[in-house]
């Protein structure tokens, strides 16, 4: 029992170090960890993942900050149609069956890891310079703006905050729903229609986090979805992880990470699908 708690925490670790480095709260992959090996009922590992989420999201957004990445306007607007989708998601699985939340699960894997594999190129080339501006930067969206971040790297962006805030919902529901951060679909919708820059829409995805994530936890935890004992083994891992991965993320250019994600994704979203229609 001890050798597998271990093996858990190894495992929480390199789940916290991809998490901050792509800027997901882990669910995607702690769900299914706690339901094909831990042998946890789908409805409660969706819960547990929530309140280890913010535990994920908050050790990186402080890690995030010192390296001045969060973009705290779009931040903390986010967050007003992220919260109440969160508890709307959360709220839904108390209809579902748990081979229901299984295979809606891996469904979600699987066009997540699609989406990551076909749109690798257009986001390496908006990751290349932060002073690059987008073909379409003056067609619309705010004043340009301009964030420098500790080591004097400069991002110049015009962020879209309105159509943004359209699709923030449906980030919000998922992560309430599938007990994900809501990253998966949070640093797409940043980086593509807001039009952050890959490293901020990744540090200002983990910020968002922290608020969607606690209001579906405490939506779960009142519908009895909370295993304790998860939460304190998987929390410890990916918190250190998380520190790990943020400091690494600025080094490194997310395309491969990303492609090798994206194939874990694809195999644990068969293997959940394949488990619900058994």
């Amino acid at each position: 029992m001890v050798t597998a708690q271990f093996l858990v925490f190894i495992v929480a670790i390199f789940i916290g170090i991809i998490a901050a480095m792509v800027g997901i709260g882990g669910g995607a992959l702690m769900v299914p960890i706690m339901i094909l090996l831990l042998g946890v009922e789908p409805h409660q590992a969706v819960g547990t993942s929530l309140h280890v989420i913010i535990l994920t999201a908050t050790s990186s957004t402080i890690a995030y900050y010192i390296q001045r990445r969060i973009d705290f306007k779009v931040g903390v607007l986010m967050p007003l149609v992220t919260i109440p989708g969160s508890v709307l998601g959360a709220y839904t699985t108390k209809f579902i069956s748990p081979k229901g939340i299984v295979g809606v699960f891996g469904a979600f894997l699987i066009i997540i890891a699609l989406k990551m594999l076909t749109s690798r190129e257009r986001r390496k080339s908006e990751n290349e310079e932060g002073s690059a501006l987008c073909e379409d930067l003056n067609k619309g969206g705010e004043s340009i703006r301009t964030l420098i971040d500790r080591d004097g790297k400069v991002f110049t962006y015009r962020p879209k905050l309105k159509v943004g805030l359209l699709l923030g919902f449906s980030a919000g529901f998922a992560s309430g729903f599938l007990g994900i951060g809501g990253g998966a679909l949070m640093v797409p919708i940043l980086n593509l229609v807001v039009g952050l820059p890959i490293h901020l829409a990744v540090a200002t995805s983990m910020f968002i986090m922290v608020f969607s994530a606690s209001f579906g936890a405490t939506t779960h935890f009142l519908m009895g979805n909370l295993v304790p004992e998860y939460v304190v083994l998987l929390g410890a891992g990916v918190i250190l992880g998380a520190q790990i991965g943020a400091r690494t993320a600025k080094r490194l250019k997310a395309s491969k990470l990303r492609k090798a994600f994206a194939v874990v994704l694809i195999f644990t979203g068969l293997r959940m699908l394949l488990k619900a229609l058994g």
